[in-house]
């Protein structure tokens, strides 16, 4: 699973802390909409970084996570995340587990988006939402979308 990154996991890290501005152009956007977002699920937490920056930075506290390579898993969990090594599609989050659920970076690379959404809202709280943003291949820009669960 999630074997392309695998090989390049501590790459990962080491390209954004060479681009720092980068990182924490980043890492800026994905707080603002993590104001007062509760208990927070990430979606392909990678490394774990910008989960780590996010709690260490601006007291944004995300725990909890799936990512699909097992390289980037292992960071991760160096860094105190919870992960579960599966993909968004196969995720198991149960219902109504948690306030907010990040897909960061993540939906270009999700093969069945749909199902994965679907899956988030089973396991959003009454009032939860989902915040998804992304910097898709072969685009110049990138888009973040807020969907709540009403």
């Amino acid at each position: 699973m999630g074997s392309k990154f695998n090989q390049y996991a501590s790459d990962y890290d080491a390209w954004f802390l060479e681009n720092e501005n980068v990182l924490y152009s980043e890492v800026k956007l994905v707080a603002h909409f993590l104001e007062n977002a509760g208990d927070v699920f990430s979606v392909g937490c990678g490394s774990g970084l910008f989960e780590t920056i996010l709690d260490k930075e601006f007291g944004i506290s995300i725990k909890n996570g799936i990512e699909p390579s097992e390289g980037m898993a292992a960071l991760a969990k160096e860094r105190g995340l919870n992960v579960e090594i599966t993909t968004a599609e196969e995720m198991e989050l149960g219902e109504e587990k948690f306030d907010t659920i990040l897909f960061n970076g993540t939906p270009s690379y999700i093969t069945d988006l749909q199902k994965a959404v679907d899956k988030a809202y089973e396991a959003l709280r009454p009032g939860g939402k989902i915040v998804m943003i992304d910097v898709p291949k072969k685009v110049r820009m990138g888009f973040f979308t807020i969907w709540p669960n009403q």
